[in-house]
């Protein structure tokens, strides 16, 4: 299986850190990775480097068959295209209702279709994510959960196959947790999508994660399927995967694409 995301002993030194991040890392096509760990561990940044927004001292990035160091303007147009990103600061734009928003990227990159084809493609990742009835308010009018699934339809509409995702279930609630991994889960089946995302503390979303990789300080510190990781691992690391940070006896089939 191809890879969608490698990142060969790549190098970052972040501004107001102690440490410097060097992480090996490849996610195959496909594959969804939960990115683990304590706050400043480096979860962000390792996103932000697949985005290509923060430069790296020594390695390679290759995203979606992109090398991220030698992208040309036509390049970079082509990768902001496949690949969906949604920050722990998502930026909708204040002056555009949810909408408008999340039509943007059919309306610069899609010239093909009218605008009753953008409408039913948006409603489509709009209902899918429970905020349809939201579709003409503002980000102003918005909880910071409604603007997070706003932030995710806008990055998926243009049927991304990579989704770099920061603070995934930043406030979000249980019944929009459900929808997200219920909406990721459907978006698997008619595509290969590769999912890379930072969760901050245990979440029902990875029932459906492959794979997860713990971060400190700049390191990997443990990867591999949730159960296996969490018969393994330090307890503190253990309590990202179940929620009374306790290993189960058994463990639960983890299966790809379902709850």
């Amino acid at each position: 299986m191809s890879s969608a995301i490698d990142l060969s002993t790549v190098r970052v030194a972040p501004e107001g850190e102690e440490w410097e991040m060097e992480v090996a890392l490849t996610v195959a096509e496909g594959e969804y990775v939960a990115l683990l760990g304590p706050s400043r561990s480096g979860k962000s940044l390792l996103l932000e480097l697949c985005a290509g927004i923060v430069p790296f001292v020594s390695g390679a990035v290759r995203v979606g068959g992109h090398n991220l160091a030698a992208l040309s303007e036509d390049r970079r147009m082509e990768f902001r295209t496949q690949v969906g990103t949604v920050l722990q600061q998502p930026g909708l734009l204040s002056n555009m209702t949810v909408f408008n928003n999340v039509a943007l990227p059919l309306r610069y990159h899609r010239g093909d279709l009218d605008e009753e084809a953008i409408a039913a493609e948006v409603m489509k990742h709009l209902t899918a994510l429970g905020i349809d009835s939201l579709r003409d308010r503002f980000p102003s009018q918005l909880t910071h959960g409604e603007i997070r699934c706003a932030a995710i339809a806008r990055a998926m509409v243009l049927g991304q196959r990579i989704l770099l995702l920061d603070d995934a279930t930043g406030g979000l609630d249980a019944e929009m947790t459900r929808r997200l991994a219920q909406y990721l889960a459907t978006c698997r089946l008619s595509r290969p999508l590769t999912i890379l995302a930072a969760l901050r503390q245990y979440s029902e979303l990875l029932e459906i994660m492959d794979r997860v990789v713990f971060l400190r300080a700049g390191r990997i510190v443990a990867a591999g399927r949730p159960d296996e990781v969490a018969v393994r691992s330090e307890a503190d690391l253990r309590g990202y995967l179940f929620p009374d940070g306790r290993t189960p006896l058994v463990q639960p089939s983890i299966k790809r694409g379902t709850l």
